[in-house]
């Protein structure tokens, strides 16, 4: 089943209309009270960024903005399109976007590479159809503040590592940080650790970018938990803030290399059973797609060649890091427990990136099993991920396997000597893990 989604240029846009079994949602420069859409697939706060009058205000070209309603577009259907209800064999889905764009040649140049890159992301077919804005761009005012970089920021430890790393060395930073509804706790940590920031560098300038975006669930699509295209909305929030800054403005991306390799920890994990929302590849893929249409932006991953527990062990601001590492939030799905079990703490403690996180904190003697749900290490449950990680670590005993393992992931434009840094990088992420399973 196809499954087609439309974005409408402005109010007047009659795109689609005729068909019954089109997806609708706005161009973020579409003022939500002037919109005619009665069920749009999502909802979110990005006009307010761009028609602001405080400093945060945002003042994109016409290149990121593009960019911004494909990824919103890809974002909203990965989000809510069910993989048991309209994937083939209960997976890989077919999705073909219709975007009204203002830099037509240029993203024309792009589509195949840019569906492949899609793809890679996700495991479903993406079919980019794009059209012509009929309306000239408008001319956004300039922004008062001028970031130097801009930073993700999720509020997990990667991330409260990568901007406290970034502020050592400078005055000028904007955070970019994304939420959805909900009790997950994720923007109240993502405040929290920022005002700390702030209170702490007080002669540095410090930018927070909180933006929310929901998708909305209808009769047919019900929801999926995989949400694998997440990153590519993340990206491009931080690139209308990055662009709005400077055409040269880098956004960083701070991502440990062992998870953004994320090779599959049992072979019923390959392909696109495994996320992919940092892997070089698919980053690559993206920096490729810039530079050819003319962004000029770059995504950097700093940490792309460093463990979890190599990016604590070598924070730039080490005691304030350790001082305030454990308010941040690492579990896949932060809250749970404490929405529907009433735990006290927020992060569950068996899923993969908390395994990870715990094994880093293990490995300078700062783990603790009192900020998890769960104790994967004293319980005698037998958790899905962790069990997994014991199968991955006999699998790949030795550096040949991984390196194999990392070349099925499809062709990467690296050179042999990055190929071997992430292939040694791996080794020590698996040591990070083994070393706080086999614990005694």
């Amino acid at each position: 089943m196809k499954i087609s989604v439309v974005l409408k240029e402005d109010k007047n846009d009659n795109y689609g209309d005729k068909e019954k079994e089109n997806f609708f949602l706005n161009s973020i420069i579409v003022a939500p009270n002037d919109s005619k859409l009665k069920n749009p697939i999502v909802r979110h706060n990005i006009y307010n960024f761009l028609t602001s009058k405080e400093n945060y205000k945002l003042c994109p070209d016409s290149l990121s903005t593009d960019f911004a309603n494909i990824a919103l577009a890809v974002y909203s259907i990965d989000q809510i399109a069910g993989r048991s209800d309209l994937g083939y064999y209960g997976w890989s889905r077919y999705f073909e976007l219709n975007i009204p764009v203002y830099n037509y040649k240029s993203w024309v140049a792009v589509r195949e590479e840019f569906e492949k890159t899609l793809s890679f992301l996700s495991g479903d077919k993406w079919l980019l159809k794009f059209r012509v804005c009929k309306n000239p761009f408008p001319n956004f005012s300039l922004s008062e503040f001028s970031a130097k970089r801009v930073c993700l920021f999720s509020g997990g430890m990667d991330s409260f590592i990568g901007i406290t790393d970034l502020i050592s060395n400078t005055d000028r930073l904007a955070t970019v940080s994304h939420h959805k509804g909900g009790n997950s706790g994720e923007l109240s940590t993502q405040k929290e650790l920022v005002d700390l920031l702030k209170k702490e560098f007080k002669k540095k300038e410090i930018l927070p970018y909180y933006f929310y975006v929901q998708a909305n669930k209808n009769e047919i699509l019900k929801g999926e938990r995989t949400q694998r295209a997440r990153s590519i909305l993340f990206i491009a929030l931080a690139l209308l803030v990055a662009n709005s800054s400077g055409p040269k403005t880098k956004v960083i991306v701070p991502e440990n290399g062992f998870i953004s390799l994320n090779l599959p920890l049992t072979p019923a994990r390959g392909g696109s059973h495994s996320t992919k929302t940092t892997h070089p590849k698919y980053l690559s893929s993206l920096n490729h797609i810039f530079t050819t249409v003319g962004i000029k932006n770059e995504i950097v991953n700093p940490y792309r060649f460093m463990t979890k527990g190599e990016m604590f062990s070598n924070s730039k601001l080490p005691n304030f890091v350790s001082k305030h590492i454990t308010k941040t939030l690492s579990c896949s799905k932060p809250g749970y427990y404490q929405q529907w079990k009433g735990a006290k703490n927020r992060q569950c403690g068996h899923c993969v990136p908390c395994i990870i996180r715990r094994a880093s904190m293990y490995l300078l003697k700062k783990d603790s099993p009192k900020n998890y749900v769960k104790d994967v290490i004293s319980s005698k449950q037998k958790f899905t991920d962790y069990n997994a990680f014991k199968i991955a670590i006999a699998r790949y005993s030795n550096k040949d396997k991984i390196r194999l393992a990392f070349l099925k992931q499809g062709f990467m434009n690296i050179p042999e000597y990055d190929l071997k840094r992430y292939v040694n990088m791996y080794q020590r992420g698996l040591k990070e893990v083994r070393s706080f399973i086999i614990q005694k």
